[in-house]
């Protein structure tokens, strides 16, 4: 099972480039320029086009996003590539051409760069071991489990997707029941192993917890499997998540297109890990190289809805991204 331990995040505060940048980078990945002196971060990377590099003194390695540049790095897009940055500033900059990265302006970085930066320094700290780990999906072939929502975790819909691996041959009742005092009620899902709350019904009460189970071949004679809970999100998470993607909005970015970066790590700070597994997984889907620390973030988000081997390959592709 995957167990997720973090150092003190002084060791690697602002971690970046991770090692793809050689000896230089060894230096740099702890937020500290080749003399050994600890900078704060003048941009990150938060999509990249075409082919980019990102140079600091005699290194340099592909450009990808989650990156971390420091001042005096130099970003090179060639054969018509480009990145798109976000600034300490928060203000959104494409780079088209070859540009070497001033000093961070002086004074507190905007909220969303802060949060992003913290996030990814999180990241960058993971140390996935073997041990073991309560909350994983432990299917067994030919048999039902439940798949999602589970461990407890939030979701932002008030009409979730239920998802469930099959049993050869059965039909489903799905049974939904609040924690706080609520009566179970029964759904028929058919053989259908993905089942979303359907609009002719109540949807589900904000800041609520429930719990949900599945009956193979249906309550009269079926089992019913472990029950699963989770919790949808109340209105001021609600209201929390609608501003931060706004303010990605506000750089001139669409959290569903070139801010997935930004949007992915919105969710993980706001502990919304299907959302965060959704955009990490439309990013890398969408041919966008991913830096390491973004795939250990992919990792944690995995090994937190209980995935195991996505969390395995996730931490194998930050190493892969890391060499």
């Amino acid at each position: 099972m995957l167990t997720m331990r973090r150092p003190p995040l002084t060791v690697a505060v602002l971690a970046m480039l991770a090692s793809s940048l050689g000896t230089t980078a060894d230096a740099t990945s702890q937020g500290r320029d080749g003399a050994g002196q600890t900078q704060d971060p003048a941009a990150l990377v938060v999509r990249v086009q075409g082919v980019v590099q990102v140079e600091r003194g005699a290194a340099s390695a592909p450009a990808a996003a989650g990156l971390r540049l420091l001042a005096g790095d130099r970003v090179v897009p060639t054969g018509g590539g480009r990145a798109i940055l976000v600034t300490r500033s928060g203000a959104q900059q494409v780079v088209s051409e070859p540009v070497t990265l001033s000093a961070p302006e002086a004074g507190a970085p905007t909220n969303m760069f802060a949060r992003a930066v913290s996030t990814l320094a999180q990241a960058a700290t993971l140390d996935a071991t073997l041990g073991g780990r309560q909350g994983m999906i432990r299917p067994i072939p030919g048999r039902s489990s439940l798949v999602a929502p589970r461990n407890g975790l939030g979701v932002s819909s008030a009409r979730p997707t239920f998802r469930w691996t099959a049993t050869p041959g059965e039909r489903y009742e799905l049974m939904i029941r609040r924690i706080e005092g609520g009566r179970p009620v029964i759904f028929h899902a058919g053989t259908d192993t993905v089942w979303t709350l359907p609009d002719d019904v109540t949807g589900l009460e904000p800041g609520a917890t429930y719990a949900w189970t599945v009956f193979v071949g249906g309550r009269e004679g079926g089992r019913p499997l472990s029950q699963q809970e989770f919790r949808v999100i109340d209105d001021t998470e609600r209201a929390a998540v609608e501003a931060r993607l706004g303010a990605i909005r506000s750089m001139g970015l669409d959290p569903s297109d070139d801010g997935l970066t930004l949007a992915a790590l919105t969710y993980r700070q706001l502990e919304l890990y299907y959302e965060a597994s959704d955009a990490l997984s439309r990013l890398r889907s969408s041919g966008v190289p991913l830096g390491p620390d973004l795939h250990r973030l992919e990792g944690e988000v995995w090994a937190a809805l209980g995935d195991e081997d996505a969390a395995r390959a996730a931490f194998d592709r930050a190493a892969g991204a890391a060499r």
